[in-house]
């Protein structure tokens, strides 16, 4: 008779997306996902599945938890330019703080050109938050709080490849100065 695997598959499937943020996809073996999630193979393989199938779990789940926050931080203002200046500061500061990866940008260079199927889902995601974004600046826009003649979505575009960039920088250069004041010169842009 199988015995009845019980853990808490969130709990798990976040070990397993700190793992893959901090190693990447490619360099993290099944036996660190097994020792990192203190779960046992065959439990991983029968609730989970297999390296990919866990893998397009923490993509999402990073994804959801990354939406959720930006979404809150957007309630927390009484306006759509507060919420944007929030929103990048935030970004600015979490590169040059975090010592984790970013398990986004690590999937888009490492495993989105080649995996058909993580490519896909990523551009989804990205379509979402850009989409999300772009409300924030239209509504700002509709305020009178942003120039209105340049497309929300170009915006959105923009301030989202913004931070690709700058994690790019911080992680070759180390210079928080440099993130900050290009953080800076973003909020003065847009704002103009």
């Amino acid at each position: 008779m199988a015995r009845c695997v019980e853990f808490n598959e969130v709990e798990k499937i976040e070990k397993a997306m700190n793992l893959f943020s901090e190693k990447g996809y490619n360099a993290t073996s099944m036996q660190d996902l097994v020792d990192a999630m203190q779960i046992n193979r065959s439990s991983l393989y029968n609730t989970i599945g297999d390296k990919h199938q866990l893998f397009m779990k923490c993509i999402n789940n990073y994804f959801d938890n990354a939406m959720l926050e930006i979404k809150e931080k957007v309630c927390q203002h009484d306006s759509a330019k507060k919420a944007l200046i929030s929103i990048i500061k935030d970004k600015a500061n979490w590169i040059i703080s975090s010592d984790k990866g970013c398990l986004g940008m690590k999937t888009s260079f490492e495993v989105a050109t080649d995996d058909c199927m993580v490519r896909n889902q990523m551009s989804k995601n990205s379509d979402v938050f850009i989409d999300f974004l772009a409300t924030v600046v239209q509504r700002a826009m509709d305020d009178g709080e942003m120039d209105d003649s340049e497309d929300a979505a170009l915006m959105a575009e923009y301030i989202a490849t913004s931070f690709t960039g700058w994690k790019q920088s911080y992680i070759l250069h180390e210079n928080p100065i440099k993130i900050k004041k290009m953080s800076e010169f973003l909020i003065k842009n847009i704002f103009k």
